[in-house]
């Protein structure tokens, strides 16, 4: 139960409209601005948040066979459709669809470092199931 909490406080934060918020309150958009201009941010900040969500995620669905992978995968590829759709919404500007698709790789490429933290990580933790050798 506790987990799920955190899950859904994770994405809350994901798909909450921050852009938006910064062009209602231009001091804080100037920041967000400001730390985001960089490509490199933006992209840093979508896998981290990802691969924060997948470790979430794994704790609540193990990842044991491949269909609670792509389960897990489905999720977070769900959220990241949703939140590139909101961004659309909130922005109302042309984000366009090669934005978007980058935004879904990086996003997925997060998501998999995600699993991949939550596998190492529960296979050393006393009391679960070792991996396979």
């Amino acid at each position: 139960m506790r987990s799920r909490f955190w899950i859904l406080l994770w994405i809350f934060g994901i798909l909450f409209p921050v852009a938006f918020l910064g062009s209602l309150w231009p001091p804080f958009g100037r920041v967000f601005n400001a730390l985001f201009a960089a490509g490199w941010t933006h992209i840093a900040m979508h896998a981290f948040l990802y691969a924060v969500l997948a470790f979430l995620l794994a704790q609540w669905i193990r990842p044991v066979s491949a269909r609670a992978v792509l389960t897990l995968l489905g999720l977070a590829a769900g959220i990241g459709c949703f939140q590139e759709g909101l961004q659309w919404l909130t922005i109302k500007s042309e984000i366009g669809w090669s934005a978007s698709a980058f935004d879904l790789m990086v996003d997925s490429a997060g998501t998999l470092l995600g699993l991949l933290v939550a596998w190492r990580w529960s296979s050393r933790r006393p009391g679960t199931a070792s991996r396979s050798k």
